[in-house]
């Protein structure tokens, strides 16, 4: 257990109580159970000495003559253990009381004292910590859940709206613009600050689900809010399946949802709902919901070891070693032996990974298989895996980003913008016929990459080459490793949400198409 110090919280840090007695707004500087035993005037020792200065001499004479005796040794056992005189509280159940006091009558009532404590300390975790308020760090990296918190929104274009050089080929496209991002999201949803401010837009409420009446006009002034991690696999899913990616449709199921008082129309995994209360249930084992699913730092050794340099390398051969040759009565039991290859793949298509396995077990006429077989196994069940077949796995910008540099760097521009226009303001007053050659021999604005986007770009997905590629160690070593790639699991999980949600994009998309109208959704 840590003390957070004032420069968590400022003036507003509560005090630290050692004991029941201790006042709430921290420890006593005087113990009021303390009681005086003796009068402050100075009283004698209570062994006085009563050696002369003479005697001193004798001893050092007796110490230099026992030369033979062993010399003295001191060993220091440290302080005793100290005594209490109260009884502390166990702090998980200080710090494990609700937020919340559940009156009579069903209402609740702010636990101010439970509050104030749980900002006053922070839980360390150790080995076997089965608090559920946080991820046990032996269990998950910081490097892996690197962007978990960061939200990016899609919102309404305003009237007033000019594209930006950075906006991307469906904002230009769409009646919809992506926001800045944001280093957390407020429970309630209201005042997200973004960075940079891009179009004007900061500071704003986002939802994707209304439990109370809405309207139209509200939901256009809503943001709707996504991990930018998560909104690169929705880019790649919508390229695949719509060959486009179109957030009209998708602001225009969440709005329908929101006025129909519906949830937002996906499945979510049962760990993602066992997770989700008032407060995220942090599950021991369920780690990788948090983990980032682009930039694994696990899967890169991996991608890069089976990325062929060998000139000889082709995915018609296989991966396989020779096998010593079989008897002669053993391959007239064998019918496989007596198919062609063609037919042998043919077969070979219907079938998945471990129907495959066994057929290679039972029979010489699968041992050795083409590498490109492999490809197929990898598309078909690691759908997620689009480094594989996508022709633009680069993750787009705001997905890189660091939330927390980004504001950084937006107060940082706040008050060098200030600096310039305080001196542009001097020079006009006092100079103002340098005040031109001034401006124009400003430097523009800079800001370095933060080392931690540097490493990030150096974990983004690249394209795999089909030729070059040894299809069949990727898929054994994913597969043998799957535990450790906690971010490929979560990509994995947000996958299917994804495709659910592309899914009825495109449902939607049609059923217009055949109306021939509008679903009745005013912009």
């Amino acid at each position: 257990m840590a003390l957070r110090g004032p420069e968590f919280y400022g003036f507003f840090t509560p005090k630290p109580r050692l004991y029941d007695d201790d006042p709430l707004d921290g420890i006593h500087r005087v113990d009021p159970n303390y009681e005086c035993q003796s009068e402050p005037d100075n009283e004698p020792l209570e062994y006085d000495s009563e050696a002369s200065d003479g005697e001193g001499e004798s001893i050092d004479m007796r110490h230099h003559e026992s030369t033979d005796d062993p010399e003295w040794t001191f060993k220091v056992q440290g302080p005793d253990q100290p005594e209490y005189d109260t009884e502390f509280h166990p702090l998980s159940t200080k710090l494990g009381e609700s937020l919340y006091i559940i009156n009579n009558n069903g209402s609740r009532t702010m636990n101010l004292e439970a509050y104030n404590r749980s900002r006053c300390y922070e839980h360390i975790a150790g080995p076997d910590c089965r608090n559920s308020q946080g991820y046990l760090g032996r269990n998950i990296s910081t490097e892996e859940m690197r962007g978990c918190h960061t939200v990016q929104c899609i919102l309404a274009k305003p009237p007033n709206w000019k594209p930006r050089p950075d906006d991307l080929a469906f904002e230009r496209e769409s009646r919809h613009l992506l926001t800045g991002v944001a280093g957390t999201m407020p429970s309630s949803g209201d005042g997200l600050m973004f960075a940079p401010v891009r179009h004007g837009i900061d500071n704003i409420r986002a939802e994707t689900e209304f439990l109370l009446e809405t309207s139209q006009e509200e939901l256009n002034e809503t943001g709707l809010p996504f991990h930018p991690a998560c909104f690169e696999l929705f880019i790649q899913a919508s390229k695949q399946r719509l060959g486009e990616v179109d957030i009209d449709t998708l602001v225009r199921i969440r709005d329908r949802a929101c006025m129909e008082s519906q949830p937002f129309p996906i499945e979510d995994h049962e760990h993602a709902k066992a997770g989700q209360e008032q407060c995220w249930n942090h599950n021991v084992g369920h780690e990788y919901l948090v983990a980032n699913p682009i930039f694994v730092p696990s899967l890169k050794p991996i991608i890069e070891s089976a990325i062929s340099t060998n000139k000889g390398f082709s995915v018609h051969n296989s991966p396989f070693d020779a096998r010593k040759q079989m008897n002669d009565a053993s391959a007239t039991q064998d019918p496989f032996l007596a198919m062609p290859i063609e037919i042998i793949l043919i077969i070979l298509d219907h079938l998945d990974s471990p129907d495959i396995a066994a057929l290679r077990l039972a029979s010489r006429a699968f041992t050795h298989l083409p590498n490109s077989l492999w490809y197929r196994l990898v598309v078909r069940e690691m759908p997620w895996l689009y480094e594989a077949w996508s022709s633009d796995p680069a993750p787009y910008h705001w997905a890189t980003v660091i939330a927390h540099d980004a504001h950084l760097e937006k107060e940082a521009r706040k008050e060098w913008d200030r600096d310039v226009e305080k001196q542009n303001l001097v020079i006009a007053e006092e100079m103002p016929e340098v005040q031109v050659e001034w401006l124009r021999s400003q430097p523009r604005w800079q800001w370095p990459d933060h080392p931690d986007r540097l490493e990030v770009l150096g974990l983004s997905p690249v394209k795999l080459n089909y030729s070059s590629t040894n299809w069949y160690q990727l898929y054994r070593d994913i597969t043998v490793s799957w535990k450790q790639l906690k971010g490929l699991q979560n990509r994995a999980r947000i996958w299917d949400a994804i495709t659910q949600i592309v899914g009825a994009i495109k449902d939607v998309r049609e059923k217009r198409l055949n109306e021939g109208g509008s679903d009745g959704m005013v912009y």
